[in-house]
């Protein structure tokens, strides 16, 4: 048995595409306790490519990616290895062309690393850091 594995990511998902959560329950269903948020985006991206070729749930696309973008920019949650490797990569090639005016603006910057294969360094190791690289594209929240 492994240990416990942190849900941030899958509980962002879940929290702001409720449309996901029957796929979600399926996993949970299928996997138990070795569900692992890895697994929960690859079925992101078969959720998000199946809404691409029907083309009639932008309001859910448009929510699927505020999540990711959340996602991607959370302290601790692997975001851009989700992201990147997890979700975009696994996009077939008429769905990322479908979905490119949906990124937010981390999402877009790990998909232009991804295409360009500049997302992990020679050692294997991450090179980009959500939380390293992205602070000059998150909003500034208001002061009280």
């Amino acid at each position: 048995m492994r240990p416990p594995e942190d849900d941030r990511a899958a509980r962002i998902l879940r929290e702001n595409v409720p449309e996901f959560e029957s796929n979600y329950l399926d996993l949970s269903d299928l996997y138990g306790e070795d569900l692992t948020a890895q697994v929960v985006f690859n079925e992101l991206a078969d959720f998000v490519t199946e809404l691409a070729r029907q083309g009639d749930r932008y309001d859910v696309l448009e929510r699927c990616f505020a999540a990711l973008e959340l996602v991607a920019v959370e302290p601790g949650a692997d975001g851009t290895g989700l992201v990147a490797f997890c979700f975009l990569d696994q996009l077939p090639s008429f769905a990322l062309e479908e979905i490119r005016d949906y990124l937010h603006p981390v999402t877009t910057t790990i998909l232009e690393l991804v295409e360009q294969d500049l997302l992990y360094d020679d050692d294997g190791e991450t090179a980009l850091l959500a939380s390293d690289r992205f602070s000059s594209c998150l909003p500034v929240p208001a002061e009280d």
